[in-house]
């Protein structure tokens, strides 16, 4: 009887390890899919800030572009004849021994301003 109770025993035993082993098989399995998902989680975030960090290189280096055409321009405007154009075409100036003619241009007749206020009435109504 002793001995068919150890047998017992040992078959309680090893059935007793070999759920454990499958648990403890399970509980690995479940950790190594969490570690690649992570790591394709990391992967993903990687090549998403690269690609953000090219696109805002890019646009930096754009910008120092611009950056030193306007800074040529500025020098452009800085010399005796920009400043003396601008002031001739867009302020009306003239210098000493210019003389300085504005046209201006001529009125609509007030017929076309009647008409457009018949219309107008008419609209309303």
């Amino acid at each position: 009887m002793e001995n068919n109770k150890s047998t017992q025993n040992k078959k309680n035993n090893k059935k007793g390890r070999k759920i454990k082993l499958s648990l403890l098989t399970v509980v690995l399995i479940i950790c190594i899919v969490e570690l690649f998902y992570g790591a394709a989680q990391n992967i993903n975030k990687l090549i998403s800030f690269n690609s953000k960090i090219k696109n805002l290189e890019e646009k930096r280096n754009e910008e120092l572009n611009r950056n030193k055409q306007l800074k040529s321009e500025v020098k452009n405007f800085d010399s005796d004849m920009t400043l003396e154009a601008i002031a001739r075409n867009n302020l009306k100036m003239a210098s000493d021994d210019e003389v300085l003619i504005i046209i201006n241009k001529p009125e609509k007749p007030q017929a076309d301003s009647e008409d457009s206020k018949e219309k107008h009435k008419k609209n309303r109504r």
